[in-house]
């Protein structure tokens, strides 16, 4: 923030904000992190088995997800199913090709994969069923987990496009009036007109959050009869805004 024009007559500062942008790149991977994993884990799986006359079962799986439909048919002949709770695996089918995942990525193992894994067994152990059909849905559970990314790169890009990328006020004593015009990177020009003898003062105050563990100042106009007026970008500089501050006491009791 910077003095433009200081006279007897008129106080112009004007401030410009590069913490938009920077906010809004520090937010983009949240975003895309978010986004991109709950298109992969997100999904509904429906698992088809069938017996043969030899009592051999075969299987076949589908997905579906944001991203389409993918169809396959589990390697081999199916033997069991367990529950694997480490790294995410949920239901592990076992054939005689190996061990096969249920679900081709990492998912939340709740007691709905145990139900799964018993319905399988029971399956295979009842020679007199000859086909099931069973549906995993992992779009609720995946999404409430993957969505706090969203949330938080959603916060920090919202909370950068609420900052100015610049601003400027004018102090006339000639037209008698206090004009704060403030140019947003979505929301447009915003212009603010107050009579200069409205006025009370200016302040510098805190933020109630820091970065890298200083404190964060802005300046406000203290009108007389309404609230205050933000007048400056989020800074850790105290010193330069206090300097801004008392230029601006210093003009307004002049008035």
């Amino acid at each position: 923030m910077e003095i433009k024009e200081k006279t007897d007559r008129v106080l112009h500062i004007t401030d410009r904000n590069r913490q938009c942008l920077w906010g809004l790149l520090f937010a983009t991977p949240f975003l895309l992190l978010g986004l991109g994993t709950i298109a992969l884990t997100a999904k509904v799986i429906t698992l088809e088995c069938e017996r043969d006359p030899s009592s051999q079962i075969e299987c076949q799986r589908s997905v579906v997800g944001i991203l389409g439909t993918e169809r396959d048919r589990i390697p081999g002949k199916l033997k069991s199913a367990t529950t694997v709770k480490t790294s995410g695996k949920g239901a592990v089918l076992r054939t005689t090709e190996g061990a096969i995942e249920l679900a081709p990525y990492r998912a939340f193992v709740t007691d709905r994969v145990n139900k799964t894994v018993d319905r399988l067994n029971a399956f295979i152990k009842d020679p007199r069923q000859t086909k099931i059909s069973i549906e995993q849905d992992d779009r609720w559970a995946n999404s409430l987990w993957y969505i706090n990314f969203l949330v938080g790169g959603l916060a920090v890009a919202i909370g950068a496009l609420a900052i100015p990328l610049r601003m400027s006020c004018r102090f006339d004593r000639g037209s008698g009036d206090v004009t704060l015009d403030k140019k947003y990177l979505v929301y447009g020009d915003r212009q603010t007109k107050l009579p200069l003898s409205t006025i009370d003062r200016s302040q510098v105050g805190k933020l109630p959050f820091s970065i890298d563990r200083k404190s964060v100042y802005t300046i406000h106009l203290i009108p007389k009869d309404c609230k205050k007026i933000s007048l400056s970008v989020p800074s850790q500089d105290r010193s330069q805004y206090q300097g801004i501050v008392d230029a601006i006491d210093e003009f307004i009791c002049q008035h």
